[in-house]
């Protein structure tokens, strides 16, 4: 930057397992509130000379507040409420690493949806022209736990009306367009309370857990569908090789939001495949390039894994690049040609 510039940035970040459900425990049809414990003060290495946090929430049913016994720099109360939204500040000159703990309660009478852990695998086919994707998840709901037995009486009659719950009840899969094949399975076996729908503009996928998920409760269950492959991956014009381009994160897109404690992502390549690279803007503590053998291989697939931490449902948008992955020349190439152009 020249002398005497100035420059806006735009900082975002998400922090997991901070919501606290207080009280712990609810009756069946009881609202849910949520304690957040934050600093009112900016989390920054550097002094600020002038900064405010503003707070927004889904609704105005705010219970408690921290009150700051200061005023802020502009003399009015610490905070300023305006709706479903609290502001602390401005403030004049906060030096670096300053903490000002408050917290806020408020309700929230939707599931917090935890994933443990994820174990994500993108099977790549060049015979058939297919990618297979298959979602092994962990799953908790971290709000808060029942007070009482669970009613199934009471939660059958409580569907009429469709009140809101803490209890999770269903999840709703975006997928690519023109997957198909779609299933969805638990440790028990097929779940068929699901419902696919693909056709030239979407491809979706509701899924119903076996039993409404409430606080403190676990539901491990496997989802999976096929796609066309080319829509994924195409040939270099400058050299040989070809460029495989896969989402890094899919699954539910829900309101209320996901956390991801840990997503294992597995891209098995075919046999054969070797010389491969990739890049992504998903942030990530491990990766490896290991053999996978599976029916029929003689040599295995060459197969990349990831292994990221701490990701959030807006990591959907980001995708993985596999760049060059060259093959042998027994007839690869050619199947993968008439994959991309059938014709």
């Amino acid at each position: 930057m020249a002398p005497g510039a100035k420059l806006t940035l735009s900082i975002t970040y998400a922090v997991l397992s901070v919501l606290e459900p207080l009280p712990a425990q609810i009756s069946q049809k009881d609202q849910q509130f949520l304690k957040h414990t934050f600093s009112a003060y900016l989390p920054s290495a550097y002094t600020s000379l002038n900064q405010k946090t503003r707070v927004r929430f889904g609704n105005g049913n705010i219970a408690n507040y921290t009150v700051r016994p200061e005023k802020n720099s502009e003399g009015k109360d610490d905070p300023v409420r305006q709706g479903p939204s609290l502001t602390y500040g401005p403030y004049g000159e906060i030096p670096a690493g300053a903490y000002e703990p408050v917290s806020v309660r408020y309700e929230f009478t939707k599931p917090i949806i935890h994933v443990t852990r994820l174990e994500r695998d993108i099977e790549v086919s060049h015979w058939g022209g297919n990618i297979a994707t298959e979602e092994r998840y962990w799953l908790t709901n971290r709000g808060a736990a029942l007070k009482d037995q669970f009613s199934r009486v009471q939660w059958q009659m409580s569907m009429y009306a469709n009140p809101a719950t803490s209890a999770l009840k269903e999840l709703k899969y975006p997928l690519t367009v023109g997957s198909g094949d779609a299933y969805f399975t638990d440790d028990i076996g097929n779940v068929s309370t699901s419902r696919f729908r693909s056709n030239s503009r979407e491809a979706l996928l509701e899924l119903k857990p076996r039993y409404p998920v409430f606080g403190g409760w676990n539901y491990n269950f496997k989802v999976g569908w096929n796609a066309d492959l080319s829509k994924y991956l195409r040939k270099l014009k400058s050299s040989e090789g070809y460029v495989l381009r896969v989402p890094f994160l899919e699954g539910p897109k829900m309101s209320e939001g996901v956390e991801y404690v840990k997503v294992e992502l597995r891209v098995i390549l075919p046999e054969g495949a070797k010389n491969v690279k990739f890049e992504t803007s998903v942030p990530f503590v491990e990766s490896s390039v290991t053999n996978h053998l599976t029916y029929m291989d003689t040599l295995g697939r060459l197969t990349l894994a990831i292994t990221s931490i701490n990701l959030v449902d807006e990591f959907r948008e980001r995708e993985i690049v596999v760049r060059k992955p060259s093959f042998p020349p027994w007839n690869a190439y050619e199947r993968i040609r008439r994959c991309l152009n059938p014709k």
